[in-house]
């Protein structure tokens, strides 16, 4: 196919993956992201094998590997006696059966590696402090609207801009983002802050009635990434990024195991944050004319499979792939939609089914409920290979 160039909106995990997986097919990217300054705030994320043979599509695996931790097993624990529930393996039997491990990365550190890669490519494909507004298109191109009068015309567009996205909404209507009934709050411990057995193993979950924590080391094993969920009846605070106290989180887990009151009580309170889990549906049409959605504005998933990240990187790895292999516009962007929404669709079902799961309060049957990770058949999808 000819040189084109395309257009993103949003620059973070999924906006700076597909741009690379666009240079890498040939064209000349723009994204273009609405924060002032790049950069990726949160804590932890995960990347299974599926993700991280996405990384190796998209070039940038080695990088990531040297800011990554790839723990051999994660065990579940229950709430109070700390007893194991369940323990699942992350070490070599993945990379044999599927190809590569399961990782776990700062999520600024993962974003820091894909804005390095597109910016060797070209100095000017980041373009940050502009805010999408809107968008016409015709039979030739894209035009956009960003706040402050600025415009752009592009030959396509993809919108990577989140749960809250714009772009989804101009392309299909309005919906409203719905809160799921679930908040989160995530922080970053420093690990010499800890005893000792905290840190055996150092990957682990513990669920209780309503309740679920998840910790892992990241930034080569100086921070321990703790994430706590809990059910509310409501919420009325906007934004991801909301400053948490220590005493807030301390007073939600009062009764649990001192393992995990003892990482609580290390908490640096500048970095302790908050947010509510909020979901919209995930869509049957990504494409409409010459733009398309990827990522959260495209498929918002529940993190209880540790998928969020890797499913954007997918996206990306298919988009480039069809792109380079469609024999015009059209062709591959109805390609990258075909390929993508059956798949995406089945791991948003999925992940809402295993809120029961790690929500527990049965957990003597912990083992009988829906299966995790390899029984879902997530990691055996290749996203630089499958058909497209």
């Amino acid at each position: 196919m000819a040189s084109r160039q395309a257009s993103i909106i949003g620059a973070g995990i999924g906006g700076l993956a597909a741009g690379l997986a666009l240079q890498r097919a040939g064209l000349q990217v723009r994204i273009y992201e609405q924060s002032p300054e790049l950069g990726e705030v949160g804590a932890g994320l995960s990347i299974s094998p599926n993700g991280a043979l996405g990384l190796k599509a998209l070039g940038v695996f080695d990088e990531f590997r040297d800011v990554a931790y790839a723990p051999d097993y994660q065990v579940i624990r229950h709430y109070k006696s700390a007893r194991i529930l369940g323990m699942a393996t992350r070490g070599d039997r993945l990379a044999e059966a599927y190809g590569e491990r399961y990782y776990v990365v700062h999520r600024a550190d993962l974003h820091r590696v894909l804005m390095r890669a597109v910016l060797a490519n070209d100095a000017d494909a980041i373009v940050s402090g502009c805010r999408f507004i809107d968008l016409e298109q015709d039979l030739d191109g894209v035009d956009l609207q960003f706040e402050g009068g600025r415009s752009e015309r592009s030959e396509f567009v993809i919108g990577a801009d989140g749960v809250r996205s714009r772009v989804r909404s101009t392309l299909f209507g309005a919906e409203e983002v719905r809160f799921t009934g679930y908040i989160a709050w995530r922080g970053l411990v420093p690990i010499d802050r800890l005893p000792f057995d905290v840190m055996d193993p150092p990957s682990q979950i513990f669920i209780g009635p309503g309740h679920m924590i998840n910790r892992y080391p990241v930034s080569g094993g100086r921070l321990l990434n703790f994430v706590a969920f809990a059910e509310r009846a409501g919420w009325e605070e906007e934004g991801w990024n909301i400053p948490a106290s220590v005493a807030e989180l301390r007073a939600e887990f009062a009764d649990w195991h001192p393992w995990v009151t003892s990482v609580i009580d290390a908490m640096p309170e500048d970095r302790l944050f908050k947010w509510a889990l909020c979901a919209r549906s995930p869509l049957m049409r990504w494409v409409r004319g010459r733009v398309a959605v990827l990522g959260d504005a495209a498929h918002p998933l529940l993190p209880y499979l540790g998928q969020g990240a890797v499913m954007a990187i997918e996206d990306a790895v298919v988009l480039g792939r069809c792109y380079q292999e469609g024999e015009d516009l059209s062709q591959a962007l109805a390609r990258y939609e075909a390929a993508r929404v059956g798949r995406a669709r089945l791991v948003v079902e999925r992940s809402s089914l295993q809120v029961p799961r790690f929500h527990a309060a049965d957990y003597d049957n912990f083992h009988h409920s829906v299966p995790v990770d390899e029984g879902l058949g997530l990691f055996c999808y290749d996203p630089g290979r499958v058909p497209v």
